[in-house]
């Protein structure tokens, strides 16, 4: 049997609104080594996005290195493979990939070439002592996979090519019948992708392209933890990355009996020591109605606050000084107002007919749009506006 933690997308060094994370990263990572001293795995695969940028502050460089090094000695026996994402750099995080396997820890920055630039899939196999085979596959764009040596075929086939070349070499050195298990840090078509960025360009690729041979894909890249099909799955970001990831936060512990068996999964929920939590968490409120939920969160939870506020009337100048001071007052961290603005084609308002337009009076048909529109009522000082506005309209008209 082969068991094995699966996790990915930590983005150490994130910088959150301006916020040093740091502290909950660390715990997160002492929370892991204790998983991992609890369950004694064979290994622990880091599906890529170690960082949350290229050039990693030195800080966030050592978080990495001891939490690293405090996992392997909870477990000096397990076998660790990290391979990098699009957040990370190839380059470096593959710059000392010799000295770390003294503490048994395998890294792949790139796609492994040999002298001539072809593909050199061998290197992706790591055999996990008599208990797994893992196909590594770090982080490329589907144009930069290179071509396979005695294949010349277009750029758009060299992908699926590797890794089936990839699967077909793991069942070939797979003598024991060993489970064998598939990393790799990229978007599947149709996954969920709530939490990131609408505005964010992923470049999916099929499930097909994965190959066939693997009895567990461990996936890095989407943040939301999901099942795609009965190999395939999304572990999920570990500390959620945005205020959008409101979904579970854990890693995965995989067995696997054989090659061609079933895999098992069960999850350790990690808890993190600064939740995020935006206000409300459905439909946007007022501003001062959000506000006062602020005033209501639990004295010294230390959580991140966003402000979820219909914005239609303009908010004021002051508004993001009044909700850092009050946050600061429950020991929060503010960090933006998510302004919502109604428009006026997804308006659930109901049309008033002729009959009801005829009886009503302007000023009628005025408080009714703040009520059914801005969800309040008209105060006395705008419906005395709106009156003496009317008057010199009428007034002008019948001059």
């Amino acid at each position: 049997m082969f068991r094995f933690i699966h996790t990915s997308d930590w983005h150490l060094g994130q910088n959150f609104y301006g916020y040093d994370r740091s502290e909950e990263q660390r715990d997160f990572l002492r929370q892991l080594a204790d998983i991992v001293r609890e369950q004694e795995p064979d290994a622990l695969l880091v599906s890529g996005d170690i960082f949350h940028t290229a050039a990693p502050s030195s800080a966030a460089v050592s978080l990495y290195v001891n939490a690293m090094i405090d996992i392997h000695e909870a477990c000096p026996g397990m076998s660790i493979i990290v391979i990098a994402g699009n957040h990370d750099s190839a380059a470096r995080l593959e710059s000392d990939s010799r000295l770390w396997k003294y503490a048994r820890v395998n890294v792949l920055g790139g796609i492994a070439r040999d002298a001539d630039g072809h593909a050199d899939v061998g290197r992706h196999l790591i055999k996990v002592g008599d208990k797994g085979i893992v196909a590594a596959v770090p982080f490329a764009y589907p144009a930069s996979f290179p071509p396979l040596k005695g294949h010349d075929t277009h750029r758009d086939q060299r992908m699926p090519e590797f890794f089936q070349a990839l699967l077909d070499q793991a069942q070939a050195i797979n003598h024991d019948n060993l489970p064998v298990v598939l990393m790799a840090h990229l978007a599947v078509s149709h996954s969920d992708i709530t939490g990131h960025d609408p505005n964010l360009m992923m470049e999916y690729v099929e499930i097909g392209t994965l190959g066939e041979g693997y009895d567990y894909a461990a996936l890095g890249h989407i943040h939301r933890p999901q099942r795609l099909d009965e190999h395939t799955f999304y572990c999920g970001t570990p500390v959620p990355v945005s205020f959008d990831e409101q979904c579970e936060h854990a890693v995965s512990i995989v067995e696997i009996d054989a090659h061609e068996a079933l895999p098992r999964l069960e999850t350790k929920a990690i808890k993190n020591l600064k939740p995020l939590h935006t206000l409300p968490a459905s439909e946007p409120i007022e501003f001062d109605q959000a506000l006062t939920l602020l005033e209501n969160q639990p004295q010294g939870e230390n959580a991140y606050i966003r402000l979820n506020v219909l914005a239609d009337m303009g908010l004021p100048l002051d508004a993001n000084e009044r909700a850092a001071q009050l946050a600061s007052q429950q020991s929060c961290y503010f960090c933006e107002i998510k302004k919502t603005r109604l428009d006026t084609a997804t308006r659930q308002t109901r049309q008033m007919t002729v009959e009801e337009l005829s009886k009503a009076s302007p000023l009628e048909v005025a408080n009714r749009h703040y009520t059914e529109v801005l969800h309040r009522e008209m105060t006395a000082e705008e419906k005395e506006m709106f009156n003496e506005v009317y008057r010199l309209v009428m007034e002008d008209k019948s001059k």
